[in-house]
């Protein structure tokens, strides 16, 4: 039955090739649990499979299990073991999840990057003891079809709903998914077993990363001025904004137009540099309430002044500073 339960119970293509390559079988207690606990398949069909199973075991414990499980409704939670599901997918694949939001059969195209999963995490899980939920691994999704997703849209998805994705050259994404690709794969796959730490191997980067390995909430380096914490998925380095924002997972927006087109930042030191390089290409979107009124106000005040500079080829005196504050602020 090993094969016929993989072709009709494993969603993943990826997945359920690798399962018939190494010709692996799923116990008869892994076949419940995955059955039962199955978001792409209804209520009905776990309820007439799991009936159906149950009489062609031999295993009583197991039988009688399933059969109060039913009886309860409740047999997702009666079958919620570890369940080791052969895979080979690794930090920095690119890949699609196959369901839309849990417990539908919605297709949709979600696409990311898996993170933090190297042969090293790859044998710890055979050994885990814990529950069905730890099967999953971490995907960096990325966008919605072609909907980007933003920078914190982390999921925990099982790799029997992953499946590999080849993007056409011409395909937008494709770009920005091998740039994030690259950029992962700089960063070693955290999860060190002793309290030793890697040894400097130079740069100043590096050398951050080595002085502040252990500290989970950031903190500044005198030194650099930079901010630094290590995260789940690795060491960050950063302005205060930056760190903030990976550090906490709500990253601040701001939108403006640059160019005719819709943009975002995501500080307003960004903004200010965006607007200081090139003024009369780059308009701020207020339409969210993203901005203050003062902010709002400094914007309005560089692109005046940067008028008055290129008009009469001077800066401004005091006094037309002044005015030009007044003349914004009353506006």
């Amino acid at each position: 039955m090993g094969k016929d339960f993989i072709d009709e119970f494993i969603p993943s293509k990826d997945t359920r090739a690798y399962l018939n390559s190494i010709h692996y079988e799923f116990t008869d207690l892994e076949k419940a649990t995955i059955v039962a606990n199955h978001i792409m398949i209804s209520y009905e069909e776990k309820v007439k499979w799991l009936n159906n199973f149950m009489h062609q075991i031999s295993d009583d414990a197991l039988t009688d299990r399933i059969s109060k499980a039913l009886e309860n409704l409740s047999y997702n939670e009666s079958f919620f073991d570890f369940v080791f599901i052969p895979h080979d997918f690794r930090h920095g694949d690119i890949v699609r999840c196959l369901y839309g939001d849990w417990n539908t059969t919605e297709f949709c195209e979600k696409v990311g990057i898996i993170l933090n999963y190297s042969d090293k995490e790859y044998e710890f899980y055979k050994s885990v003891k814990g529950d069905y939920s730890d099967v999953q691994v971490c995907v960096d999704i990325k966008f919605d079809g072609a909907a980007y997703q933003g920078e914190f849209e982390h999921e925990h998805i099982n790799p029997i709903y992953i499946e590999r994705i080849t993007l056409n050259e011409k395909d937008e994404r494709r770009a920005y998914l091998n740039y994030l690709t690259n950029l992962y794969s700089k960063k070693d796959a955290m999860g060190e077993t002793d309290n030793s730490k890697p040894e400097y191997a130079g740069g100043s980067d590096d050398l951050l990363e080595q002085r502040y390995l252990g500290n989970y909430i950031p903190v500044q380096d005198e030194a650099t001025g930079k901010w630094c914490v290590q995260m789940g998925y690795g060491f960050e380095s950063g302005d205060v904004n930056y760190i903030a924002t990976e550090f906490s997972g709500m990253g601040l927006i701001y939108h403006l137009m640059y160019n005719g087109e819709m943009d975002h930042v995501h500080g307003f030191d960004s903004v200010l540099a965006m607007v200081l390089q090139d003024p009369e290409h780059v308009d701020i979107v207020t339409d969210y309430g993203e901005y203050s009124e003062q902010a709002i106000q400094m914007v309005k005040g560089i692109k005046r002044t940067v008028a008055f500079v290129q008009s009469h080829h001077r800066p401004m005196t005091n006094e037309e500073l002044r005015k030009n504050r007044l003349e914004i602020k009353n506006k």
